[in-house]
This record gives structure tokens, C-alpha cells and sequence, in this order.
């Protein structure tokens, strides 16, 4: 009875994974298949259709991707999308506030009157090196924008106090959700307070 179960749970997990894999390789197919659209216009002169070819490629595969990011830094000012001055180092003085530049991918957007409308919830935790969780974010920033049209050029500005820490190593965890999507990732900064 016990090795019936097992195959059968076998077979099950076996077949989830497959179908999980399909959905890959069909969206995998997708994506190759309008940039070879793209090109295939591009080279009769047909400029127009071949952006909108490549755009539709470009849109499956920010679809399939999961939720991750292209930067995720300690920053000391951001004034737009990919104009940001790093910090120096990631050493801080307890109580001090902390600023970080992200740039999602694959995220998405829902449709308002005003256009399409990205949102994400964030929120922070403090570890000790050893995982402890030292403070938290009380409840999840929102951060919103929207356009007339579905920038892929997006960042997110996060801003947290730190709690009076004593000296020494620490990680923050930072978790973004995209609201569009329910797709979900944590991002992990190693700090120090000196």
C-alpha cells in the first residue's frame, strides 16, 4: 500500500512538474517566435510592425519571468529611473536612515482611466547575522505610479529608520510584491553598524 502511495505521489509531483515546465517552454516558444516576427519585419523595412513584433516578445517574456531585480542598492540620493549616487559603503550609525534603489522586472500593471498602474507593497525586516529578526517595517509602504503607457522602466525608493543597534553585522531583508501580479521576491543587503 505504502509503495502504491509513493508512486502515485510520485507520478503526481512528476506531472505537476512537467505541466509547470510546459507553460515555460510554450512561453519560451512565444517570446522566440515574435522576435523572430520582429526580424523577419525589421529586414523588409516594416518598422512599424517589426517594434510592435518585438514589444509583444519583449511583454511574454516580463510575463513568464518571475519578480526579480536588475538593481538593488544602499543609496544616497535617486532623482529618476537609473540616476541614483551609491552610497559609499554600507556602514551606518544606529538610528540612522537608510535609502535604497531598486529596479524590478517583471512586474505588471492594471488598467485605469489614466492608463496602466503599477503598484507594489513593501515591506522591511533587520536580521542579526544569524537570522534573528531585530525590528520591522510596521505595516507595508505602498508605492504607486502611473503612466499613459507600460514603462518597463520603473525603480522604487524605499526609506527606513534604523532602530538604535548595537555594533556589527546585520542584513535587511527587503520583500517586494507587485499588486498586479501577486508575484512576490525578498532582496538582502548586508549592513553594518558602526
Amino acid at each position: 500500500m505504502r509503495s502504491r502511495a509513493s508512486r502515485l505521489s510520485g507520478i503526481a509531483v512528476a506531472s505537476a512538474f512537467a505541466l509547470a515546465l510546459s507553460g515555460v517552454v510554450a512561453t519560451a516558444g512565444e517570446v522566440a517566435s515574435k522576435a523572430s516576427e520582429a526580424e523577419t519585419l525589421l529586414g523588409e523595412g516594416k518598422m512599424a510592425e517589426a517594434i510592435d513584433a518585438l514589444d509583444a516578445s519583449v511583454e511574454a517574456f516580463w510575463k513568464a519571468a518571475p519578480l526579480s531585480f536588475r538593481k538593488a542598492l544602499f543609496v544616497d540620493s535617486v532623482t529618476g529611473f537609473g540616476e541614483f549616487q551609491p552610497r559609499a559603503n554600507a556602514a551606518f550609525a544606529p538610528s540612522s536612515e537608510l535609502k535604497i534603489y531598486v529596479e524590478p522586472v517583471g512586474f505588471g500593471w492594471k488598467e485605469v482611466t489614466e492608463g496602466e498602474t503599477v503598484t507594489f507593497r513593501t515591506s522591511i525586516e533587520i536580521r542579526s547575522d544569524k537570522g534573528l529578526i531585530l525590528a520591522k517595517s510596521a505595516s507595508p509602504a505602498v508605492l504607486e505610479k502611473t503612466s499613459r503607457s507600460k514603462s518597463r522602466d520603473f525603480h522604487i525608493t524605499v526609506t527606513f529608520d534604523l532602530p538604535a543597534l548595537k555594533p556589527g553585522p546585520y542584513k535587511l531583508i527587503l520583500t517586494v510584491t507587485d499588486e498586479a501580479t501577486g508575484k512576490s521576491a525578498p532582496i538582502e543587503l548586508p549592513l553594518t553598524i558602526s
